[in-house]
């Protein structure tokens, strides 16, 4: 795990300062094998700050998949999701390999976020995403894909090949959640998007035991000079 999360460090703009500890090698195991699976979805449970987001990342470069996370703004609007969501959907259906689409409940910006992401992980799709030569253009990648597969499509029409960019796309895409137990909107949103338990394995991150905070503490602490 330390090695990967160097070499993680080492590519990405963001570099993570991490501790590796037992709990955390633990919860990064539990999400690769979920993100190995097809359609593998994952809830992921805990408060703020228990690494869930971060954890993932590493887990999702250890499998050498693509992650998105969208970027929120004071003019992000439900227009702005919707193309994020198109270049999620599209991408998981017509790349090269797995995609992840990590989304936490500090980004609901609108509560529509949400009931989109429970149609995602229901059907794979959101309704009436896409425009019609949207639409053309992902049918003709698949077409191309489905060749190259050896996939024979003579017969294939176009509702066809839209059905197989949907279940490549089901199968690819990887969507994690992290969300808070703390308050009422976690309860509201799961009795209101019951796919959001129904398509998800749920991991909950509980508090840290001692030995983890230790272990935080020695490393953070190891070149701090103290005076006696």
């Amino acid at each position: 795990m330390e090695e990967y999360l160097e070499q993680y460090n080492s590519e990405s703009k963001k570099p993570m300062d991490l501790v590796m500890f037992v709990f955390a090698v633990e919860h990064v195991s539990r999400i690769a094998r979920v993100l190995a699976m097809p359609s593998g979805n994952m809830l992921l449970v805990g408060v703020g700050g228990s690494g869930r987001q971060s954890l993932t990342r590493l887990a999702s470069f250890a499998a050498d998949y693509t992650l998105k996370q969208v970027e929120l703004s004071k003019n992000y609007t439900s227009v702005e999701w919707r193309e994020d969501l198109k270049i999620v959907i599209s991408t998981a259906g017509t790349g090269k390999k797995p995609f992840v689409f990590l989304f936490s409940d500090t980004q609901v910006k609108y509560e529509s976020f949400v009931e989109d992401l429970n149609s995602m992980l229901n059907t794979g799709q959101v309704p009436n995403l896409f425009a019609f030569d949207e639409r053309v253009s992902i049918i003709d990648s698949t077409r191309d894909i489905l060749k190259k597969e050896g996939v024979q499509i003579k017969d294939f029409s176009e509702a066809d090949l839209w059905t197989a960019f949907l279940k490549r796309t089901r199968s690819n895409l990887h969507i994690v959640l992290a969300f808070s137990p703390i308050g009422s909107a976690f309860r509201e949103r799961l009795r209101k998007y019951p796919s959001l338990i129904n398509c998800c394995t749920i991991d909950w991150f509980y508090s840290w035991p001692a030995d983890a905070l230790v272990a935080v503490a020695e490393k953070f602490l190891a070149k701090v000079e103290i005076q006696r």
